[in-house]
């Protein structure tokens, strides 16, 4: 799917989100007609409006703005979601947090399916050949 203006994304994104107009409207502080104006390519977001849009949908700028593919935003997404609740911790627990990371991606049954090393395959043995001595 393309979508090629400012507008259709947003609306893209917040439908995806489950998220009404109305409600996107109270979490950045805005009416809901400013929004319907942004979804309608009536109007475009000041920046500091995009980057609040972007926050309560859960993405990034860039999917907003079209620089990265649809089927990226949700994966950018749970990792900007990763990003921001790292950045609550002080430093002991970032560490923390590192060390059980590394202790997870180090676990098979953890890996992405693209990132799981294939079980070790043993060649099947091979029968000892019957050969009859012909005197």
């Amino acid at each position: 799917m393309k979508l090629s203006s400012l507008g259709q994304r947003i609306t893209y994104y917040r439908q995806k989100a489950g998220i009404s107009q109305k409600a996107l409207a109270a979490l950045i502080g805005m009416s809901p007609n400013a929004i319907c104006l942004y979804e309608n390519d009536k109007r475009d977001p000041p920046l500091a409006t995009l980057v609040a849009i972007a926050h309560a949908l859960k993405i990034t700028s860039d999917a907003l703005l079209g620089l990265e593919p649809l089927e990226s935003a949700t994966a950018k997404s749970e990792e900007y979601s990763c990003v921001r609740i790292f950045r609550r911790f002080n430093d002991v627990g970032r560490n923390r947090a590192l060390e059980l990371l590394s202790v997870m991606a180090d676990a098979s049954i953890y890996a992405a399916p693209e990132e799981r090393q294939p079980a070790a395959v043993k060649p099947p043995k091979k029968k000892a050949s019957k050969r009859r001595n012909r005197a």
